[in-house]
């Protein structure tokens, strides 16, 4: 698991897994798009698993350089902004390109089908993932983004506005940067 959000009312605990588990198919490449994604949503009262729902992971963003090297695409943060509605972090990495690409999505998980008894979501594709709306794509910056991590809700505005921020760590590697994004949301 690598994403984790309480939900609204603190009511639940959702939790994602970054990428694809071995039973639902292979993880995301530059040649492959909607691996999916297993989502759990917790009782908090009762500590039990009461869903599982699947979101499709976008393909990575790029190629490694070489071919044969790490590269990744996956969901490194949720955070829940109602209910069954999640803002997304999907992050793609290759080694030998210099940026990672941090996209935002809102997803919605209100007519998504309940998976948790399915066994493998590659191998049965009957289901329902979450839908999912692109809502910011870090390249539109046009400039250097590193490893981002986080995303939390900041503190109101002078304007009145809610605002949002996501984080970069460095992993302790004086080659990544540790980068500090806030944005407004706009009502």
């Amino acid at each position: 698991m690598e994403g984790l959000s309480f939900s609204r009312d603190y009511r639940y605990l959702w939790a994602s897994m970054e990428g694809a588990i071995h039973e639902d198919g292979p993880l995301a490449s530059a040649a492959y798009a909607n691996a999916p994604v297993r989502f759990t949503k917790f009782d908090v009262k009762s500590k039990r698993a009461v869903g599982q729902y699947g979101y499709l992971l976008d393909a990575i963003a790029a190629e490694p350089i070489p071919k044969t090297a790490f590269s990744i695409n996956g969901i490194p943060e949720i955070l829940n902004i109602s209910n069954n509605r999640f803002l997304v972090l999907e992050r793609s990495f290759s080694t030998g390109v210099e940026n990672c690409v941090i996209k935002i999505y809102l997803a919605d998980f209100s007519q998504a089908t309940n998976v948790s008894t399915t066994k493998s979501l590659y191998r049965n594709t009957n289901y329902k993932p979450a839908t999912k709306k692109l809502l910011f794509n870090f390249n539109a910056l046009e400039r250097y983004i590193d490893n981002v991590e986080g995303i939390t809700f900041g503190p109101v505005l002078p304007n009145g506005h809610a605002s949002l921020i996501l984080i970069a760590d460095n992993n302790f590697n004086p080659k990544e940067k540790q980068q500090v994004f806030l944005f407004e949301i706009i009502p």
